[in-house]
């Protein structure tokens, strides 16, 4: 999935953190594409957790200022995220790389994509941009 303009909630930090989330999406599709390594999926998989640990505490603080009534269905969306990746972090280093694995990472972060942040997140910039 490609980053769209129409995606963008207005506020910049998050918008820039949410391009950043589908080059990493595009990173693994391109890693995989090319044959990717236990050793590079762990430095992505490495990645995608810093990414969500600054950006979920920047939007969930955005949403706190704001009042934003569906903080908590966010923050409960946030933790199922983190938990999601940590549990496929720790297959890896279990059970090594699989194709299983690496597909049910790349349908993961597709769809958190697809339905968080171009859906549930949108929701909060409709709420953003109401309140000026």
């Amino acid at each position: 999935m490609k980053w769209n303009k129409k995606y963008a909630l207005g506020i910049g930090a998050i918008d820039a953190q949410h391009k950043q989330l589908f080059r990493l999406s595009d990173d693994l599709d391109a890693a995989l594409a090319g044959g990717i390594g236990p050793q590079d999926l762990d430095a992505l998989l490495k990645r995608l957790k810093q990414y969500a640990a600054m950006h979920f505490t920047l939007e969930e603080r955005h949403m706190a200022e704001l009042n934003y009534e569906g903080l908590g269905e966010q923050q409960q969306a946030h933790a199922e995220f983190v938990d999601c990746f940590d549990s496929l972090h720790q297959q890896l280093a279990t059970d090594g790389l699989s194709a299983d694995l690496t597909n049910l990472l790349q349908q993961e972060l597709s769809g958190w994509i697809r339905d968080h942040v171009t859906g549930m997140d949108q929701q909060f910039g409709r709420f953003y941009k109401s309140r000026g």
